[in-house]
């Protein structure tokens, strides 16, 4: 176990192996609020980072089950006039924010403001010492990742859930076109291959997206809208100015979610017509 402090901060973090968690617990208060994050130190696995807050009483890792088994945790301390409630939750939600920026996995899949985070110039001090002391413990993720940054951020999302769409990558879309059962939807003109597997609905590559978003779309439907042009998941077309094309291959929780997507219209599961023959090869069989 150790014990990491700057001249230059506020906070300090004490580290150690997971399975030492109660050597760390007894350093702290029950009422004293902390951030926290689980990590493999060794990056045997991507998805192995989990971000929290909580007070001395929390029991750190409860959702995590045996994954717990080599990993290090890192627990972010400071005085109670430096941290509480709002400000360890702030602290929770920017690193989980940079860390969904950088398209470094997380195991936990929530943002605890959702929409609603407002960047507070007075706690971004606290945000940047938080990383460095992270590093020098041997956090490295967020620093590798910084070196390196990705031309296409992999989740978009407007709530608290960092789930609602999340791009493919090239084995899952070889899974789920082979497992998954496939779909087309029934809707004016556009032509559109999905799937669902596993509890997601899938949309491939290639196709239509509805150029226009009606006004009847709720608010939330019109924020995925814009964040899918505005990070490029979805391209225009010159040969039809009233699509788009989707670009990068996508999951997202349900069919209804994905007509709406798609359509930019208020449209619903019933939308979607199942077909038999595989559409990956052409999208003339889906019409």
């Amino acid at each position: 176990m150790r014990l990491i402090k700057s001249c230059g901060s506020r906070l300090s973090l004490i580290t150690a192996p997971f399975k030492a968690l109660e050597r760390i617990k007894a350093c702290l208060s029950p009422w004293q609020y902390v951030a926290y994050v689980i990590d493999d130190p060794l990056f045997v696995a991507n998805g192995t980072t989990y971000i929290g807050h909580g007070d001395g009483e929390r029991d750190f890792g409860d959702r995590l089950g045996d994954a717990t088994a080599n990993m290090q945790i890192y627990v972010i301390i400071a005085d109670e006039e430096t941290f509480d409630k709002f400000t360890t939750t702030y602290l929770e939600s920017r690193l989980i924010r940079i860390c969904t920026e950088l398209n470094i996995p997380l195991i936990n899949g929530g943002r605890p403001f959702g929409r609603s985070l407002t960047i507070r110039d007075d706690l971004e001090q606290l945000v940047g010492h938080a990383e460095m002391l992270l590093f020098a413990a041997g956090f490295a993720r967020i620093h590798l990742a910084r070196m390196r940054p990705p031309e296409q951020c992999r989740r978009l999302s407007v709530t608290a859930d960092l789930d609602e769409m999340v791009a493919m990558t090239d084995d899952e879309k070889a899974i789920v076109t082979a497992e998954g059962e496939a779909y087309r939807l029934a809707w004016r003109d556009l032509q559109v291959v999905a799937y669902e597997w596993n509890d997601r609905f899938y949309l491939i590559d290639g196709s239509d997206y509805a150029s226009r978003t009606r006004t009847s779309l709720s608010h939330d439907h019109r924020g995925r809208r814009e964040l899918l042009e505005a990070h490029g998941w979805v391209g225009p077309r010159i040969d039809a100015p009233d699509k788009m094309t989707v670009k990068l291959g996508f999951s997202c929780r349900s069919g209804a979610f994905a007509a709406k997507i798609l359509s930019g219209e208020k449209l619903d599961e019933k939308h979607w017509v199942a077909v038999e023959s595989s559409p990956s090869a052409d999208y003339g069989d889906l019409a």
